[in-house]
């Protein structure tokens, strides 16, 4: 699980900090509007898959780019 906030768009990117399983070790994330792609990313200091929480985050917000009706302050991706 991961915890996505402070999401907001700005230019071409959107962006969010990220949370991975509550473990209060923030990171951020950039991604282009356009091609949906990681623009930045400062990873959280979480000790465990450092690449595939930044893919969750990635793919979530690319839905909800998808979405547009309602971009959130917060959300939350989980897989198992």
């Amino acid at each position: 699980m991961v915890r996505l906030f402070n999401i907001f768009i700005e230019a071409d990117n959107i962006s969010c900090d990220y949370e991975p399983e509550r473990s209060g070790k923030i990171g951020h994330v950039t991604v282009n509007t356009e091609t949906e792609e990681i623009a930045k990313v400062d990873y959280s200091q979480y000790e465990y898959g450092k690449k595939m929480y930044v893919a969750q985050v990635r793919a979530k917000l690319a839905e909800l780019l998808r979405q547009k009706d309602h971009i959130p302050s917060e959300t939350f991706s989980i897989w198992y």
